[in-house]
């Protein structure tokens, strides 16, 4: 039987074009908002800790950080005094807002991580790892403020982890955009989250950061 080398070329074509919309979809870069968190007038029931003040993580690189509760249960806000320091139920999303003046790749670890299960979704509600866009709705929590040309969009961050779930590496391609400054304390650079679930939700362990 004589193989048919166009045909088989041609039916090879057709099947990488049709499998590539679901390759590029499932390595969406996920995304959440501010206001998915919640919204600036409510911030007592979510925003836990922060934001800090930016702090050198290198030379080149700078970092700021902030704790909150995803599911708005702050516990001091709730009553909740059995886990004050907290957030009932023990979900914590962790932000760590990057700027760097490095234009080769670099790594910024999480180490220490409790509870934490790595999950990379295109679904920014559901990952527990990705990015944070600001929108007028939510102007206390640390997020990337959008702006035009190279920073009108995020680079092509990625994210890995150890086999025990306790670390957490950011990669971050060669040369940040220039992102605008926020509104309030928004900030400005790359704003990258962490979400753990901790049992109990008390005592708050506290991610290291490594790297950059």
């Amino acid at each position: 039987m004589r193989l048919d080398i166009k045909s088989v070329f041609a039916s090879l074509l057709v099947l990488a074009l049709a499998l590539y919309p679901i390759a590029t979809y499932a390595n969406a870069l996920p995304i959440r908002h501010g206001s998915d968190i919640g919204t600036t007038t409510i911030a007592d029931a979510w925003n836990l800790f922060g934001p800090t003040t930016t702090s050198a993580l290198t030379t080149a690189t700078t970092v700021s950080q902030e704790i909150l509760c995803p599911n708005q249960q702050v516990a001091s806000a709730n009553g909740d005094e059995k886990n004050a320091g907290g957030c009932t139920g023990g979900v914590y999303l962790f932000l760590f807002q990057i700027q760097t003046t490095k234009t080769t790749p670099i790594v910024v670890s999480v180490k220490n991580l409790v509870g934490f299960t790595f999950m990379d979704t295109s679904n920014g509600s559901t990952s527990t790892v990705g990015v944070i866009e600001c929108d007028s709705g939510n102007t206390v929590a640390l997020c990337t403020t959008l702006g035009s040309g190279a920073a009108a969009e995020f680079p092509a961050v990625t994210f890995t982890h150890s086999t025990d779930n306790t670390v957490v590496n950011i990669h971050i391609p060669a040369a940040l955009p220039a992102y605008p400054k926020g509104t309030g304390t928004q900030g400005q650079g790359l704003t990258v989250f962490v979400q753990t679930k901790q049992s109990p939700a008390i005592p708050l362990a506290f991610p290291k950061l490594t790297g950059g």
